[in-house]
């Protein structure tokens, strides 16, 4: 389908959607987009001011809501796809997590310091990314520990009952 770029923009937004409604996952793999779409889905999509604490600075990303059926489920994107899906940001950023409450909000994030043409992290920071990840492996473990604890007590406890 040709669609002229230089449409109404609510217009466009019809034509996007209803490409993305007519299109179909097929074996689990997402549907290539027209590249009218991604021009169409780029202008619609929100950045948010970048906010950080003491070693990435973050930013939500809100994307049209036709474009979900495009994204991989269970897992963020790489680089390449979300810039392919025409979300547009300097180099060095992550899609890290995704915003449950609202599925079309993606949530990125890029260490402090990262040089925005090369993607570049400084070395004095890199340091401080691995002590970071460290540290949430271990609270991820500690979660996992107790959860497992938990479930043997209730375990105990209904078979006490018997």
């Amino acid at each position: 389908m040709e669609v002229d770029m230089d449409m109404e923009p609510e217009m466009q937004n019809t034509v996007a959607l209803a490409e993305a409604l007519g299109a179909a996952q097929v074996d689990g793999v997402p549907p290539v987009p027209h590249p009218a779409q991604v021009q169409a889905w780029t202008e619609e999509t929100d950045y948010s001011e970048k906010y950080c604490d003491d070693i990435y600075e973050y930013r939500r990303v809100t994307v049209p809501r036709a474009m979900l059926q495009i994204f991989p489920q269970g897992r963020c994107m790489a680089e390449s796809e979300w810039r392919s899906h025409g979300i547009t940001m300097s180099r060095g950023w992550q899609h890290y997590d995704h915003h449950s409450p609202e599925a079309n909000v993606l949530l990125f994030r890029r260490v402090l310091g990262t040089d925005p043409k090369s993607g570049q992290i400084p070395p004095e920071m890199a340091e401080k990314v691995q002590k970071r990840e460290a540290y949430i492996a271990e609270l991820e473990q500690m979660r996992q520990r107790m959860a497992q604890e938990q479930a043997r007590r209730q375990e105990q406890v209904a078979m006490d009952m018997y």
